[in-house]
């Protein structure tokens, strides 16, 4: 009888497919992996790009808002030019009354003389009040002084009690040096073309990068040492590294340097104007804002940056609200008298 048929044997694996189909597999999921992270930082870089689009777009409206409010400063500081012209045409209205005095004579000597002293001696006030400067007020009351003194009546003796008690007053105190500040405040508004912006500062490493490599030394080992120095230094120029204490400031456009310049400007010229003025509260704003915009928008580690942050800070160390010519006595007498007025 012959024999039952065996069953075909099932074909032999080849033993190198299996290792094959697991790095396919783990190639396939590490392909998806980066993939995966590609599409993260795309994502992550797009949002970034808009956030520093919006960023930009608010620094253009702040920049157009300065502009509004630098044309907003310069009609006022117009409006305060004009006020001071008034003071100045009612000073020369004053001179031409006191002229007048002189011409028309009509009281007495006595009464005359006195008259003209209070003239003088508020003359001299409001010099100082628009000035700044004491010395034309203390010549003004020497100048009375002698005269009172060669007068010999009881009136004019009284009045050189109170010139002589004002003029040691003025002598004891300090008066405001409003001319030396101004022409700091000029000194800085001339130098403020050349300042350099925060936003175009070079980095502090060129200058070591761009220094000559050192002569090569004899010898295979010095002619490595010198070559490999030359590449060293050629990648250190590659990268550059400049610290910012205000971030915002690189995405600064060129016009806008321009508005932070005539913005400073305007800051100074109103602050000169506050100072000839002596308007004490606005002139103290002036110059924090002018220090503060030097230690924000502009390079602190440039010297003429410095300069101008210590001329600022000398001229706004004066104190407006100091007033020496106020409550003069011998007004007080004069008036008392009869013979003029504050």
């Amino acid at each position: 009888m012959p024999s039952a048929a065996t069953p075909p044997a099932p074909p032999a694996r080849a033993p190198g497919l299996l290792p094959l189909w697991l790095a396919l597999v783990a190639l396939t999921a590490f392909v998806l992996l980066v993939a995966w992270w590609l599409d993260g930082r795309l994502y992550a870089t797009q949002a970034e790009l808009a956030k520093r689009q919006g960023s930009a777009e608010t620094a253009a409206i702040e920049a157009r808002t300065i502009a509004r409010q630098s044309a907003d400063a310069a009609r006022e500081l117009t409006a305060r030019v004009a006020v001071l012209e008034s003071r100045e045409q009612d000073l020369a209205a004053q001179r031409q009354a006191l002229q007048q005095l002189y011409q028309d004579f009509a009281k007495s000597r006595d009464d005359a003389f006195l008259g003209q002293t209070a003239e003088l001696i508020a003359l001299a006030q409001q010099q100082v009040e628009l000035t700044g400067s004491i010395a034309p007020l203390l010549n003004t009351l020497q100048s009375a002084a002698q005269r009172l003194q060669h007068a010999g009546s009881p009136r004019a003796q009284l009045v050189l009690h109170a010139v002589q008690l004002d003029i040691n007053r003025l002598k004891s105190r300090v008066a405001p040096d409003i001319p030396a500040a101004a022409q700091r405040l000029d000194e800085l508004a001339a130098m403020i073309d050349d300042l350099q912006l925060e936003s175009s500062a070079a980095a502090p490493g060129k200058a070591a990068a761009s220094a000559p490599a050192p002569a090569p030394v004899a010898g295979a080992r010095g002619w490595l040492r010198h070559w490999g120095g030359a590449a060293w230094a050629q990648l250190r120029q590659l990268v550059s590294i400049t610290r910012v204490d205000h971030p915002d400031i690189l995405l600064m456009a060129p016009q806008q340097g321009e508005f932070l310049r005539a913005n400073l400007k305007l800051r100074v010229l109103n602050a000169r104007l506050d100072l000839l003025s002596r308007h004490a509260a606005g002139y103290r704003d002036d110059m924090r804002g002018i220090e503060d915009a030097l230690r924000a928008d502009f390079n602190p580690r440039q010297p003429r940056t410095r300069l101008a942050l210590t001329l600022a800070h000398q001229a706004a160390q004066i104190d407006l609200s100091a007033q020496p010519a106020a409550n003069l006595q011998s007004l007080v007498v004069l008036s008392t008298l009869g013979a003029g007025g504050n």
